[in-house]
C-alpha cells in the first residue's frame, strides 16, 4: 500500500483530512521524515503494524489514542481514551499565560528596592499556578516546562486523567514541582489561592453531544459535557472560582468556538459588578473566540 492508496483507505473511514493524516502515520510506523516520504510517494508502505492501525481507524479510534502520544507546544504527551485529546488551539491559552508570566517577571525585575521581588523574577518560586480540568496535563506542565513557575497545582474529576498527568509530569521529570489532586473543582477546591488558574473545562452543551464526530464522541464524556448549555464549569470558574485567585490573580479559560457572545456577557456583568477588574477574548487559529483572559 502506498501513500495514495492509504489516503484513499483513510477518506472511505470519513477522515477528515486524510491526505496529512497518511503522512504522520507512515512518518510514525516507519520512522520517515516529511521529506523522505516526499520522494517515496509510491514505495509500499504494507505491514501488520499498519493494517493493525487502519483496523483501529476503521473503528474510529482516534489516531492520538492509538499511538498512544501526541505533540503540544512542542512536546510529547501521553494520551488515552480517559483524557481529552491537546489540540493546537489550546497552544493560545499556554501561550497567554507565558506572556503574562513573562510580564509579571518584567515589572518584578524592574521593581524599585525589593528583594522579594527581584526573587520572584529569578526564580519564580513564589508564582502558584492552578491547572483546573487537567485531563493529561499538557496545559499545567507546559507552563512549568516553559515559564517561571513555582508550583503548580493539577486537578481533575477524573482518576484516569489524572493518573494521565502524573504519567506526563513524570515523562518530563516535572513531577516534584507538582502536586496532583482528585477532586470535583466545584465541591472541594484545595483551601489556598493562586497567582494564575488555567482551565480547559468541558463546554460542549450536552444536547450536543451526540452530533459530534465519530472520533470525538471516543474522548471522555466527563471532559466533553459541559451541562445544559456547555457553561456549568465555566459559570463556577468566573463565579466561586474567583474567590480563589490572589489578589491581582488572573485567570485564563477555554470556551467554545460559538461561546464568545455569551463569554463576552457574562464577563462584562462580572466588571459591572466589581467582581473582576476586566478581561479580554483571544481569537483561536480559525478566527474564532476562544480564551477568556481574566484579571481580578
Amino acid at each position: 500500500m502506498n501513500i495514495k492508496e492509504l489516503e484513499k483507505e483513510l477518506l472511505s473511514y470519513g477522515v477528515e483530512n486524510p491526505r496529512e493524516e497518511a503522512l504522520i502515520i507512515i512518518e510514525h510506523l516507519f520512522n520517515k521524515s516529511r521529506a523522505a516520504l516526499m520522494l517515496e510517494k509510491e514505495s509500499d508502505f504494507s505491514s501488520p503494524e499498519l493494517d493493525a492501525l487502519l483496523e483501529k481507524r476503521r473503528e474510529h479510534i482516534p489516531l492520538q489514542y492509538i499511538f498512544g502520544s501526541w505533540e503540544f507546544m512542542g512536546k510529547e504527551f501521553y494520551v488515552s481514551p480517559d483524557c481529552l485529546i491537546p489540540r493546537p488551539d489550546t497552544e493560545i491559552l499556554v501561550e497567554k499565560s507565558l506572556e503574562i508570566l513573562k510580564n509579571s517577571g518584567d515589572v518584578a525585575e524592574n521593581a524599585k528596592g525589593t528583594a522579594q521581588n527581584a526573587e520572584l523574577k529569578n526564580s519564580g518560586k513564589h508564582v502558584e499556578v492552578a491547572d483546573l480540568c487537567t485531563g493529561s496535563g499538557c496545559i499545567g506542565l507546559s507552563l512549568l516546562m516553559y515559564g517561571d513557575v513555582g508550583s503548580m497545582t493539577l486537578m481533575d474529576i477524573s482518576e484516569g486523567a489524572l493518573n494521565m498527568a502524573i504519567k506526563n509530569a513524570q515523562r518530563h521529570n516535572l513531577q516534584n514541582k507538582c502536586q496532583f489532586i482528585l477532586s470535583d473543582i466545584t465541591r472541594d477546591m484545595p483551601n489556598k489561592k493562586f497567582d494564575i488558574i488555567v482551565s480547559n473545562p468541558p463546554y460542549i452543551p450536552s444536547k450536543d453531544i451526540e452530533g459530534l464526530s465519530c472520533e470525538v464522541k471516543k474522548e471522555p464524556s466527563l471532559a466533553l459535557d459541559g451541562g445544559e448549555d456547555g457553561l456549568d464549569i465555566i459559570r463556577f470558574l468566573i463565579g466561586d472560582g474567583l474567590s480563589y485567585l490572589k489578589e491581582n490573580g488572573k485567570m485564563l479559560i477555554e470556551f467554545g468556538y460559538d461561546q464568545g457572545d455569551i463569554m463576552d456577557t457574562l464577563l462584562r456583568e462580572k466588571c459591572d459588578t466589581g467582581s473582576i477588574k476586566s478581561y479580554e477574548i483571544l481569537y483561536d487559529y480559525g478566527k474564532n473566540p476562544r480564551v477568556a483572559v481574566i484579571y481580578v
